[in-house]
């Protein structure tokens, strides 16, 4: 909160009645801001290709080496979950029976 000095310091030069004026402003403005212009398919498809020129594609041997890494991971956790499975279910035969 500004001292009293500084309040009329500010009244002086307009300040107090710049910050009104915003506060009421700034309740009547709508949510969004203004509408957006719709560009043509043309232009959209010329900003895409663009920016499709900018990103750093993977070499092949990356891309095998990846694809090698997500296989055997899906191997290792689908038998994972496989024997989870099997241990559970003769648990459950052995308590309930």
């Amino acid at each position: 909160m500004p001292s009293r000095e500084l309040r009329r310091m500010q009244q002086k030069l307009g300040v107090e009645k710049k910050r009104a004026q915003l506060r009421k402003s700034a309740g009547t403005r709508k949510k969004g801001g203004p509408k957006k212009q719709r560009v043509t398919v043309s232009q959209f498809l010329t900003e895409v290709r663009a920016e499709m020129k900018k990103v750093t594609w993977p070499t092949r041997d990356e891309v095998v080496s990846y694809t090698l890494v997500v296989l055997v991971t899906v191997v290792l956790m689908g038998g994972l979950v496989y024997f989870a499975d099997i241990l559970f279910t003769k648990l459950v035969e052995i308590f309930i029976l």
